[in-house]
């Protein structure tokens, strides 16, 4: 198993702040591919999308973004084509915020993961069409990323994965106040979290689904629960 990252060097040329930054990369990744059919048909399919983005970096300490500075988002895929075609379209896409100067692509191999650390918020919806928030009970968003990274796996793979138990082996809050982020003229809550993965394998297969796709919901439009893994020696 393997997904292919994408490095994107940018040019700012407004100013924004950090809630507003994963909208603007995930319209700019939507703009980006309606220049390909294949990619424009994904974009207005209902269904998931199999890639996920982190924010700029490097984050200022104001947590704004600076016109005329140079920065930095990664794009995560498990398409080698769909890697591809955005590695070579997204420096030809126009947009009032930023422009990508220049892409790098990289395949990454699976690695048996101990560790999954967010880099930025994941977002979950509870069966009551309420977010999470800090103090809801922590089995509630355990099952809910587990059922997401499992439906995601089921029909990227088209095969049925069968779990033995949940693939968090432990879960842990990394802020003190929700963040809220800017997506369609409204505010959304997320965490950030730690999680502690079980050895088996089912369990290893989610985690790089996770770390390939990202950790919730909306990875693909708002650039939420992207991850780094911490690595078994």
């Amino acid at each position: 198993m393997e997904y292919y990252e994408i490095i994107a060097t940018c040019y700012l040329k407004k100013s924004f702040k950090f809630s507003e930054a994963g909208e603007k990369i995930g319209k700019y990744i939507s703009k980006t591919m309606l220049q390909d059919i294949e990619l424009s048909e994904l974009h207005e399919e209902n269904r998931f999308k199999y890639y996920c983005f982190d924010n700029f970096y490097p984050l200022e300490q104001d947590k704004i973004y600076k016109e005329d500075r140079i920065y930095i988002f990664k794009l995560r895929c498990l398409n080698k084509e769909f890697a591809e075609k955005m590695k070579n379209y997204l420096p030809k896409t126009e947009s009032f915020d930023f422009k990508v100067l220049s892409v790098e692509l990289k395949r990454i191999y699976r690695r048996n993961i101990i560790e999954l650390y967010t880099l930025t918020p994941v977002v979950i919806t509870l069966d009551d069409n309420k977010q999470w928030v800090l103090g809801d009970n922590f089995s509630l968003i355990e099952d809910k990323i587990q059922g997401n990274l499992e439906k995601k796996y089921n029909e990227y793979f088209n095969e049925k994965i069968v779990p033995i138990q949940n693939f968090i082996q432990r879960i842990e809050v990394l802020n003190k106040k929700a963040y809220s982020l800017n997506y369609k003229s409204t505010k959304i809550l997320g965490n950030k979290f730690r999680l502690f993965i079980n050895e088996d394998e089912v369990s290893q297969k989610l985690a790089f689904i996770a770390e390939a796709t990202g950790l919730g919901e909306k990875s693909s439009s708002l650039g939420t629960g992207f991850c780094n893994a911490k690595y078994l020696r």
